[in-house]
């Protein structure tokens, strides 16, 4: 059977390596060079600007506009994430794309590649056309997103607003079955550690018990903070959470613990202040270092705003929130419109034998040609 333009090209980004090497790989193929030289060309050959926005060695975002032609009346930006998960423990070729019935199975077919192949075909089709380009359209393949938003960020930091002078609307490519994703939580990932002074166990009161400091501020999470941080509840998200996902101290059992350290997920609400926060973090009795390891903020956009209400005419579904959290946020936090949208399910993003749907990807692309044939 024949495959689709878009589904053809979902195949070649599948078969491209570009997995985020923070933590077990699972492949010595890391990295999204590759892949972002692969976009690179498809968007120069479309006649787009391009520029590669290295935030690590070989691992660049790229960035290509296709201007309007004569004033631009809006710019919208596409961004889709390149890297990948690890595709340790996984049961099928990561990068070998296979298609059986609906499903395109391999690393990265929903999360995000779909998006990305969606994005760019619509891009090409509308570079095609003859029809007067009234916008800016930029497509923004974002390294890095998997390890906690790191292009996004390194973007908003070095190239804001100096390369788009204005955004007006952002689609982050992310697999929401085709929904559009408006609201979504925030998250705030940190590491707290205890200190103590080691001692033999036969004598532990010339010692301090970096483990049981711990269970003090443990105690305090459960009895002040997280019902505090419970309180307000969100109309579609619902309620903030908190994870403790893992501790370590000692090393022996008869030698008193100088160290103990615990790692927490909160997942924030839209509003939620994640500085105050770590500040009431840190002032918790016995005063533990608290070291940051992800902040991304909550995402709140109307959905009366006109361009989601625009994506929704093109035929995208309804508005909706999610749990976790992804770069439309980061674009969010400088004052551009954003919501995250794209083909598949993010239950199969991250699985052992990750796959997409192939009808949806497709649909995607009719829709965000829908979109830019008809922006506001």
């Amino acid at each position: 059977m024949k495959r689709s333009r878009v589904i053809q090209l979902l195949c070649d980004l599948v078969a491209i390596p570009s997995v985020n090497p923070q933590g077990d790989a699972g492949t010595l193929h890391t990295g999204e060079a590759e892949i972002a030289a692969f976009v690179a060309q498809r968007l120069r050959r479309m006649g787009a600007d391009v520029e590669l926005q290295y935030v690590e060695p070989k691992r660049p975002t790229v960035i290509g506009k296709l201007a309007a032609r004569g004033r631009a009346k809006r710019a919208v930006a596409f961004a889709p994430h390149t890297d990948t998960v690890s595709v340790a423990g996984m049961v099928i070729e990561p990068f070998k794309p296979v298609i059986r019935g609906d499903r395109l199975h391999g690393r990265g077919s929903a999360d995000t590649k779909g998006s990305l192949a969606a994005f760019l075909c619509a891009m090409e089709r509308l570079a095609r056309s003859r029809a007067a380009r009234e916008h800016d359209i930029y497509m923004i393949a974002l390294m890095g997103e998997e390890s906690g938003n790191d292009g996004a960020k390194f973007l908003m930091r070095h190239k804001w607003p100096k390369l788009f002078g204005r955004l007006d609307f952002a689609i982050v490519g992310e697999p929401t079955e085709l929904q559009i994703v408006n609201a979504h939580k925030g998250s705030l990932w940190f590491r707290a550690t205890t200190r103590g002074r080691a001692c033999h166990g036969a004598m532990p009161e010339r010692g301090e018990n970096a483990i049981t400091k711990m269970t003090r501020i443990i105690g305090c999470l459960e009895r002040d903070f997280v019902p505090r941080l419970a309180r307000r509840q969100h109309p579609v998200l619902g309620r903030a959470t908190t994870n403790i996902g893992t501790i370590r101290g000692g090393s022996k059992v008869n030698i008193v613990p100088d160290l103990c350290a615990m790692e927490v997920d909160l997942r924030t609400l839209p509003g939620d202040n994640h500085a105050a926060l770590l500040r009431k973090l840190r002032a918790m009795p016995g005063r533990p270092e608290v070291e940051v390891m992800t902040d991304c903020a909550g995402l709140q956009t109307p959905a009366e705003n006109p361009f989601v209400r625009r994506l929704a005419t093109a035929g995208a579904g309804r508005c909706v929130g999610a749990p976790w959290f992804c770069d439309a946020a980061v674009f969010a936090e400088r004052g551009v419109a954003a919501v995250a949208f794209g083909p598949g399910s993010i239950r199969q993003g991250h699985t052992k034998d990750e796959f997409t749907s192939v009808s949806q990807v497709e649909r995607c692309e009719a829709i965000i040609s829908r979109f830019l044939e008809n922006l506001p």
